[in-house]
């Protein structure tokens, strides 16, 4: 593809991000950022999880340079380094918690065959629910744009660029869970791309909490086992226990 980053960005902000544009942009995301990954990059995290990945921060990324164009212009050198900066840090979250849980065993990833997914949509998703439960649509946008921006995209990095962008400690929390989820929760942006319905991810209590919590409407919510776990304004009841339990707990 020989189509100049800029030119695409360009066509896509006069045309309001145009079906037409918008299928050139990711055909060039595919062509020129997917498909030449690092083989190393690829191998660590699994193809799946490593295209997924670069598709999430390159579309982001290309939505604020088509807002707000840098100087020079955009490249797709620069674009393939942000996404290589977030796959590698991606990498190091893995390997950090395998050194963690040393007895935990990884499936092998299956590759997916289906095409790029439609991951503007995706995220489109998220933002009108996020609407829907009363965030400003400009907001949720910028703060999906702010939770994909940096090298780091392990949940306690988006929390704290979300926190300094104005955003409360529950919101960077909800938005983390949203892009990011974890090992045993697959984010809602991860399930969407599956081809999971959004309607049956969003009536899943979890997810629920999660799009209150992003909202601003679930100002206790954290990412600790009670977090996950309980209803909003629901507290935890603490039983007495013995001294023998308290030993053992």
């Amino acid at each position: 593809m020989t189509v100049e980053l800029q030119e695409l960005l360009t066509d896509l902000a006069d045309s309001s991000w145009a079906p037409d544009p918008s299928r050139r942009l990711a055909r060039g995301i595919e062509e020129r950022i997917v498909a030449h990954i690092p083989s190393r990059l690829r191998m660590a995290l699994g193809a799946d999880e490593a295209a997924q990945i670069a598709r999430l921060v390159a579309w982001e990324r290309c939505k604020q340079l088509a807002a707000d164009p840098p100087q020079d212009g955009p490249s797709w050198g620069y674009l393939a380094n942000k996404v290589r900066w977030r796959l590698a840090d991606a990498v190091r979250a893995n390997t950090l918690r395998s050194r963690r849980h040393p007895l935990t065993q990884h499936l092998p990833e299956q590759q997916d065959t289906t095409g790029p997914s439609e991951l503007g949509t995706l995220l489109d998703e998220i933002a009108i629910e996020l609407s829907r439960q009363g965030l400003p649509m400009a907001q949720a946008r910028r703060y999906i744009v702010i939770a994909s921006e940096g090298p780091r995209f392990e949940r306690s990095s988006i929390v704290a660029r979300l926190i300094a962008a104005g955003a409360t400690r529950a919101q960077g929390e909800g938005f983390a869970w949203l892009l990011r989820g974890g090992a045993a929760k697959p984010a809602a942006l991860a399930r969407l791309a599956a081809g999971h319905a959004p309607s049956e991810i969003f009536r899943d209590p979890v997810v629920r909490r999660w799009f209150l919590a992003a909202a601003g409407l679930d100002p206790h919510f954290s990412a600790g086992r009670s977090g996950l776990g309980r209803s909003a304004g629901v507290a935890w009841r603490t039983e007495p226990t013995g001294p023998g339990l308290a030993r053992t707990a």
